[in-house]
């Protein structure tokens, strides 16, 4: 048996874009390009948790097994906790639903973070910023990484400030991609902690993460494509597919 689970916590009733998890990005639900990313990896087993028996029955349309979770599940981290317990995997990944271009490599680095660093509570990505538009949108989240790849922040300000007197003028801005690998004690640990105020401030809940305490780690992979929380970035997602595409 495979010593990790991936989760996609897939909730229907999504503010910013209600149903966005069944939306069609070139003919297949984003929820289906992230599935099969998953797969691709090859890992272990891969779940869809979900709230809303539309997405149960989307998902048995591709091949993909979907398990009904609480609709009173407060945040992605903890739907995926629920789907989780019970099962016996060491590692357990929280795969974000609007991620229709996850890489399988972002997927194995991230692992191979916490099966070869015992610091690491728990591994996330990011990749360099190459679109001056991200830089200032507060819907792409900025990570600060130290010279060892420990995530110190994240924030949809830009952050690090890129000071004008600094000697570090290449130096690019990171963003990040939502999937986090935990460690099934950290997940426990995790899923027990109040919201903090900095998650409260910037609607990030990794920060109550790093609030507490935890040693978040972030691989750097070369690119990421579109996340999706609005129907804008879904046109934006479809011209990134075609650019890839040719």
């Amino acid at each position: 048996m495979s010593d990790t689970l991936i989760v996609i916590p897939a909730r229907y009733a999504s503010t910013r874009f209600p149903a966005k998890v069944l939306a069609k990005l070139s003919g297949k639900p984003i929820l289906q390009w992230v599935y099969e990313a998953c797969r691709r990896a090859d890992l272990g087993d891969v779940l869809i948790a979900t709230e809303h028996e539309a997405v149960v029955r989307a998902a048995a349309e591709f091949g993909a097994k979907a398990v009904m979770t609480s609709a009173a599940c407060a945040s992605g981290t903890d739907r995926v906790f629920e789907a989780s317990s019970g099962r016996s995997e060491k590692f357990v990944v929280n795969v974000q639903s609007d991620e229709p271009f996850l890489q399988t490599e972002t997927l194995v680095k991230a692992i191979g973070v916490l099966r070869n660093n015992p610091d690491a509570d728990i591994a996330t990505a990011g990749a360099p910023i190459t679109d001056p538009r991200e830089v200032n949108n507060p819907n792409c989240v900025k990570i600060a990484l130290g010279e060892n790849g420990r995530a110190l922040y994240f924030s949809r300000s830009v952050i690090p400030h890129h000071h004008p007197l600094s000697d570090l003028k290449d130096e690019p801005w990171y963003k990040h991609c939502g999937l986090y690998a935990y460690r099934r004690a950290s997940l426990e640990r995790f899923v027990k902690l109040r919201p903090s105020k900095m998650e409260k401030l910037e609607r990030l809940e990794q920060l109550r993460a790093l609030e507490d305490g935890m040693k978040i780690y972030s691989v750097t992979v070369p690119f990421l494509g579109p996340a999706i929380d609005t129907p804008a970035d879904l046109e934006e997602a479809v011209k990134f597919l075609g650019k890839i595409s040719k």
